[in-house]
């Protein structure tokens, strides 16, 4: 859930999570997790999923235990509404550094945000982290448009001129790009192209199509216009 109050463009902010959530939370209750290794991410994720399916009981608690953690820490810190930007099942955003984090099971601070910037419906934001960005909301998301995403590291807020170019040079390097895997969406084996005439495509590979038969428009729209917007809106 993001504020519905807060400005599309913040900096500064800190972020904490439940580290293995659902595992940590039954290890509490003592579950008997036979053989499974727990260090084992994906080993573990499918046990729990599994033991979810015919156990609507523990799926709830589960779901119930790490949003009372979450609320739990939020009130037990003194964190105000207008301090919470970003809430999530078992972590969240915040504007303030938690005295308080390792009551029960411990709310780990996982990274200081750069700046945060959330589309304007406040369904979606992007956040930087010193070199790295992390997008939340975007449906359809794969590795090869963060050569895009990736340019928002190094926005300056500081100069309105040298920002507003940076925002054209990020939607030139879409709307005017030649690399076709750019536009290559993962989708098992193959690709979905998303083409002007035809509208989506399933392809094996790049040489059946040209670059001009892409509505790159539709990937700009889709995956970067949300967040220019904001910054346009804030920093104009």
């Amino acid at each position: 859930m993001i504020n519905e109050n807060c400005n599309l463009v913040l900096r500064d902010l800190f972020s904490y999570d439940i580290v293995a959530a659902y595992p940590t939370i039954m290890n509490n209750m003592n579950w008997d997790f036979g053989t499974i290794d727990l260090d084992n991410k994906e080993e573990r994720n499918i046990y729990i999923g599994k033991s979810q399916i015919n156990n609507t009981n523990l799926s709830s608690f589960l779901i119930n235990s790490a949003e009372s953690l979450v609320q739990f820490y939020l009130k037990d810190n003194n964190v105000n509404d207008e301090d919470i930007i970003i809430t999530q099942r078992d972590g969240f955003i915040i504007k303030k550094m938690l005295q308080n984090d390792d009551q029960f099971i411990n709310m780990k601070y996982r990274e200081h945000i750069d700046y945060l910037i959330i589309s304007i419906d406040r369904s979606k934001y992007l956040s930087v982290n010193d070199d790295k960005v992390t997008v939340k909301g975007i449906s359809h998301l794969y590795p090869k448009m963060f050569d895009i995403y990736n340019k928002f590291i190094s926005l300056n807020f500081f100069d309105k001129k040298v920002l507003f170019n940076q925002l054209d040079d990020i939607k030139k390097s879409i709307v005017e790009s030649q690399d076709k895997e750019l536009f290559m969406i993962p989708h098992e084996n193959k690709f979905v192209i998303m083409t002007k005439r035809s509208g989506q495509l399933l392809v094996q590979d790049s040489s059946i199509f040209s670059v001009e038969d892409i509505n790159r428009y539709h990937y700009y729209h889709h995956y970067i216009n949300s967040f220019l917007k904001s910054i346009f809106l804030e920093c104009y």
